[in-house]
C-alpha cells in the first residue's frame, strides 16, 4: 500500500472530496475557486473552510493574491512550464495572429472582438486564428476570426507554434497559454495590470505592451462576478483594443527581431521552468513535515 503525511490538493473544491483522508493538506488555488466561489452563496462556506484549514495554501496566478489576503502566509507557485516539451516556433507562410484564450467575457472578450475588428481594418492580409471554445465564440467568428475545433494541448501547442504573433486575454495577466506562447518564441501582446506585476516578488512577463498599456487604459474586470469589479466603459475598452491592435501591428513588421530581443523561452525557463516550481515545493514540504 502507498501511504503519504501531506496531500497536495488542486483546486479548492476538491477538499470536499479529500476531507476524508487524516492528512494535512497542501492547497492549491487555481483561478475560479478563490476568485468566483468564494464569493457566490452556495460555495462561499465550502472555499473558506478549505483555505482555512490548510497547512499552506498556493495560488497559480498573481491576481490571486488580492482574493487570499485574509490568509497572510498564501505564496505564489507560478504557473510551471515543460519548456523543453514546447514545440518549435515555425510562423506560417501567411502572417497569422493567434488568439490563445478561450471566447468568455472573463476572458476580455469584449476587447478580443476589438482587436480582431482593428486588424481587419489596419491589416486585412493578416489571418486571424482562435479555438471554438467559450460562450462568445459565435461572436469571435462573426468579427472575422477563423476557428478551430478544439485541440487537445499538443495540437494547441501546434497552433500557437504557427502565430508570427499571438494574443493573450485582455485581463491583465497571463495563463498558461500565454505563457506557452512565451515559452515556443512567439511575440505574445497583453496588457499587464500594475497592482499584480510591480511588486518585487513578481517578475514581468516579457510581453509587448505589458504594464504600458494595462496603466494606460483601465482593464476589464477579471471576473464579473466579484462584487468589487468596476464595469469598464465602452470608451477604455476601445481605447486598449486600440493599442494592442498597433502592439500587434508593429510586431508583425519583423517577428523574428520581436522575438529575439523578448527572449521569452530564457525567461520562461527562469521564471515558471518545472525545477523551479519542484524546489519550491520541496521546501514547503519540507516545512511541513
Amino acid at each position: 500500500a502507498v501511504s503519504a503525511n501531506l496531500l497536495h490538493v488542486h483546486v479548492a473544491s476538491v477538499v470536499r472530496h479529500t476531507a476524508w483522508v487524516p492528512r494535512p493538506y497542501v492547497l492549491h488555488l487555481h483561478g475560479t475557486d478563490i476568485r468566483t466561489h468564494q464569493y457566490q452563496d452556495e460555495h462561499s462556506a465550502l472555499i473558506r473552510r478549505s483555505v482555512e484549514r490548510a497547512a499552506a495554501v498556493l495560488y497559480s496566478t498573481p491576481d490571486l493574491a488580492e482574493h487570499v489576503r485574509w490568509r497572510p502566509d498564501a505564496a505564489l507557485l507560478p504557473v510551471p512550464i515543460d519548456v523543453a516539451a514546447l514545440p518549435a516556433w515555425r510562423p506560417d507562410p501567411q502572417p497569422t495572429v493567434v488568439f490563445a484564450s478561450r471566447w468568455e467575457a472573463v476572458k476580455g472578450l469584449g476587447v478580443q472582438v476589438a482587436v480582431a475588428d482593428s486588424l481587419q481594418r489596419d491589416a486585412p492580409d493578416v489571418r486571424l486564428l482562435g479555438v471554438d471554445w467559450g460562450s462568445g465564440a459565435a461572436e469571435a467568428r462573426a468579427h472575422g476570426v477563423e476557428l478551430v475545433p478544439r485541440l487537445r494541448h499538443e495540437q494547441f501547442l501546434g497552433l500557437l507554434a504557427t502565430a508570427h504573433v499571438v494574443i493573450g486575454q485582455p485581463t491583465g495577466m497571463l495563463a498558461a497559454s500565454e505563457l506557452e506562447a512565451l515559452g515556443i518564441g512567439a511575440p505574445v501582446v497583453a496588457p499587464l495590470e500594475p497592482r499584480w506585476y510591480l511588486p518585487d516578488s513578481v517578475a514581468v512577463p516579457p510581453v509587448l505592451g505589458g504594464l504600458t498599456v494595462g496603466h494606460a487604459h483601465h482593464l476589464p474586470p477579471q471576473d464579473s462576478d466579484h462584487a468589487g469589479s468596476p464595469t469598464p466603459a465602452a470608451g477604455d475598452m476601445e481605447a486598449l483594443a486600440e493599442a494592442l491592435a498597433h502592439e500587434v501591428i508593429t510586431a508583425l513588421a519583423d517577428p523574428p527581431a520581436i522575438s529575439s530581443r523578448l527572449d521569452g523561452p530564457a525567461w520562461l525557463v527562469r521564471e515558471h521552468g518545472t525545477a523551479r516550481a519542484v524546489d519550491q515545493l520541496l521546501e514547503l514540504y519540507a516545512r511541513l513535515r
